[in-house]
């Protein structure tokens, strides 16, 4: 199984403070993101990939796309959300579903929620 590595205390505080202040609400936890992650690499035929932005980001920034499931989809305990692509999105979809995975689609492309915010609420599939 995937070991999802600790935020650093900064960070940790970072988040805290978001949380206390009622800014962001989480919605995943680290069983979901280790099958999340799990799933992607035990699928390379799909050629999973993401984007992902952090809560700590400005609101307009999101990473560039990304297939290195294995070192840089961390830290996950401050993702706001990710976007995922593959070669099939019914495949995505289903995968998505078949681990409870909280997740809307935005244009099109399958967000996975780590973070809700007030006002800001997806509308879930």
């Amino acid at each position: 199984m995937h070991q999802l590595p600790e935020l650093d205390e900064i960070t940790k505080a970072k988040i805290r403070r978001l949380l206390t202040a009622g800014i962001i609400f989480p919605v995943m936890n680290n069983t979901k993101w280790v099958e999340l992650i799990n799933a992607m690499i035990n699928a390379p035929q799909m050629k999973p990939e993401f984007r992902l932005h952090s809560t700590l980001a400005p609101i307009d920034y999101c990473t560039d796309w990304d297939r290195e499931w294995h070192y840089h989809i961390h830290p996950v305990a401050e993702i706001e959300w990710i976007e995922l692509r593959a070669v099939s999105l019914d495949w995505l979809l289903s995968t998505l579903r078949k681990h409870n995975l909280p997740f809307s689609l935005e244009d099109g492309v399958p967000r996975v929620w780590g973070y809700t915010r007030p006002g800001m609420q997806p509308l879930w599939d």
